[in-house]
């Protein structure tokens, strides 16, 4: 099957082609950028010279390039993504989008992204995280891929449906610096990044909204407000969501971890850590596993759930191609690793 992606020359798009480098169905027959068209691959990218199968240069960002590919994968912000999605959705049979251009209703959309959405009929498209929503890709035709925080959130999460009071959950969000992309800021400076940890984008941070959705999806109620207060980290990649919330009635530690057993005991890349053990980011890293850690405290009535992903893999690349294989047909782990890096 042919594949093309566009925004090639960001951190996602180098880990969708290292990914698919070793991909069993896919092949990539055309890699797109705007700024970086006719450069050389491994120029861009020395860690994917010698990779088989990839493409030698970048060409320009059309969608006659991607005329007929199986799947698109658009690595792109969503300034762009909101202008080519449509364009595109007539010359490929799916379309991954790794932005935030298309996983909020176009109203929702407006008040955290400032936009007025040019494509509100596309609006919510099917939204990419297969453990909540498997059933709804299969033949998909444009996808939504998470965001980052909420895969991570949502992971730790969604096992709490009914569980607790839905309005009391608080989510702590960590993150390392590729999740901001490959732009120059000044807090992404490494004089000022390393040593460093400090919360942003509070209250209004843009996952948020996506978070209350997903939330108010699996509970099958309202939507309630989510504290959500994310982290950068001196770390180059990987990413740790913490979730606290209130017991609700007649819940307890039995019943939760019940309920996480049964969440994900049949997951491919989830993996319920034994009680007493917790998430770290270094043991997803390069992997497309999310690892989770739950625990109940009794004195304070609360439960504590934490999901450690790597924030370029299950965050962004890795569950865009998991998506992919869902939608067409393919086995869901097609390409990816299950197993992390390490040391």
């Amino acid at each position: 099957m042919d594949v093309g992606i566009v925004g090639g020359s960001g951190y996602a798009g180098a880990e969708l082609l290292r990914l698919l480098g070793s991909h069993p169905a896919f092949k990539v027959r055309v890699v797109a950028a705007r700024t970086a068209a006719g450069r050389a691959l491994p120029e861009l990218f020395p860690n994917l010279a010698g990779v088989p199968g990839l493409p030698e240069r970048l060409v320009p960002v059309e969608p006659g390039h991607v005329d007929g590919c199986d799947a698109v994968f658009l690595a792109t912000p969503h300034e762009a993504s909101l202008e080519l999605a449509p364009s595109l959705l007539g010359h490929a049979r799916t379309v991954v989008d790794l932005s935030g251009a298309f996983r909020l209703d176009a109203a929702t959309f407006q008040a955290w992204y400032g936009l007025a959405h040019p494509a509100p009929d596309l609006t919510p498209a099917t939204y990419g995280l297969p453990e909540l929503l498997r059933e709804r890709l299969a033949g998909a035709t444009l996808v939504a891929n998470p965001g980052c925080y909420p895969t991570a959130a949502l992971l730790a999460l969604a096992p709490l449906a009914g569980l607790v009071d839905p309005a009391s959950v608080v989510v702590a969000g960590l993150s390392g610096s590729s999740g901001a992309g490959g732009g120059l800021r000044a807090d992404l400076h490494a004089s000022h990044a390393v040593g460093n940890v400090a919360a942003y984008g509070v209250p209004r941070h843009r996952h948020t909204p996506e978070i209350e959705a997903l939330w108010a999806s699996v509970r099958g109620g309202d939507r309630v407000p989510v504290a959500f207060v994310p982290h950068l980290v001196p770390m180059s990649r990987g990413l740790l969501c913490t979730v606290s919330a209130t017991l609700g009635d007649g819940a307890s530690a039995r019943t939760v971890v019940d309920a996480y057993h049964r969440a994900y005991a049949a997951e491919p890349f989830v993996r319920l850590l034994p009680d007493g053990a917790w998430p770290a980011t270094t043991y997803v890293r390069g992997s497309n596993a999310a690892h989770v850690g739950v625990a109940v405290d009794q004195r304070s009535a609360r439960v504590t759930a934490s999901c450690a992903i790597d924030n370029l893999v299950k965050g962004a690349a890795g569950q865009a191609i998991q998506n992919a294989n869902l939608a067409l047909g393919l086995p869901e782990g097609a390409g990816l690793p299950a197993g992390g890096v390490y040391p």
